[in-house]
């Protein structure tokens, strides 16, 4: 399944228009309410909440999110290194409302080892993660052949090499398992280092299955 990222209010009426199965509404980039977006969103879209930190207080973080979870959601996106009570509170909010939760880490830098690779999945799923979501920079076609190594491990997933030379395991995720894969609305609206677009993946989705 393929997700597209939106970190604008302008690009709900394109994701409308696409009508893919999936978005992940990035709150931190959109600074608009779940209650906006709800109404917004085609109501057939399913939706994915994630606000990172940085520019957003964590009561704030929890707030956007317990109410994006009480307005549809069915994914909640929390990072790995976030506070651990904040990463507490909104697993057991979610799961108490059957929400699956995605435990991400990201790193803009390097792709770690892969026994740190592994190990920092299966502390994805230790902390109370569904779905483990692993993106890294990828610097050489190792990065990304190691990203990708993480499918042969048991558990939902989602793994992404981000830059160009992570373009590839965005392709292959379709192949692999991965819970969902992410995409552009468009070219020019990537909201992550090496995103395709979703026409991009939609044509290359097609070639698979032809």
């Amino acid at each position: 399944m393929i997700c597209i990222s939106i970190g604008k209010i302008g690009m709900i009426q394109q994701v409308n228009l696409l009508q893919p199965s999936l978005v992940e509404v990035r709150y931190d980039l959109l600074r608009k309410s779940p209650e906006l977006v709800s109404k917004e969103l085609n109501d057939t879209i399913l939706q994915v909440a994630a606000c990172r930190p940085g520019m957003i207080p964590d009561s704030e973080r929890s707030k956007i999110l317990k109410e994006a979870i009480d307005l549809g959601a069915v994914y909640v996106d929390v990072e790995l290194d976030a506070a651990p009570g904040f990463v507490e509170d909104i697993i057991n909010y979610a799961k108490s409302r059957r929400i699956h939760v995605i435990v991400s880490y990201h790193n803009y830098d390097v792709t770690p080892p892969l026994d740190e690779l592994k190990h920092i999945l299966h502390h994805c799923y230790a902390v109370g993660g569904d779905v483990a979501k692993i993106a890294c920079q990828a610097n050489s076609s190792k990065d990304s052949a190691r990203l990708l190594s993480l499918f042969a491990e048991e558990g939902r997933k989602i793994v992404i090499g981000m830059g160009d030379r992570g373009r590839i395991t965005r392709l292959a995720a379709i192949q692999l398992g991965a819970e969902f894969t992410f995409a552009a609305v468009s070219e020019a609206e990537v909201t992550a280092p090496g995103q395709l677009s979703y026409g991009e993946m939609k044509s290359f989705e097609k070639t698979l299955n032809s």
